[in-house]
């Protein structure tokens, strides 16, 4: 997968290629969590999955529900970083675009 450019932002293939560092490093991390992570719950989202392999989305999605993370938000014309524990739904968008990035 390519980075989309809009119009008001010019990714340079350097960019591009730090991003997809990052996106592999998330994917990693939530593997890492996921196989770190042992309780029913986690026994029952494997128990979903044929063989038992949860798909690298799907653990990406998992840490970024239980984990808070830190998000940017622009405000009074300064970027800050808070810290958020994103809703599963939410959680569930961003890792497919972090494992759309890594692929």
């Amino acid at each position: 997968a390519t980075i989309v450019e809009d119009s008001a932002t010019n990714i340079t293939p350097q960019e591009e290629r730090r991003a997809r560092l990052a996106a592999n490093c998330c994917v990693t991390l939530g593997k890492a969590h996921c196989a770190a992570v042992h309780t029913e719950g986690d026994l029952l989202l494997m128990s979903l999955y044929e063989r038992g392999s949860v798909p690298e989305e799907r653990q990406l999605a998992q840490m970024l529900y239980e984990v808070p993370h830190h998000i940017a938000k622009v405000s009074m014309g300064k970027e800050v970083f808070f810290l958020q524990q994103a809703s599963m739904p939410k959680a569930e968008e961003l890792a497919a675009s972090i494992k759309a990035l890594a692929d």
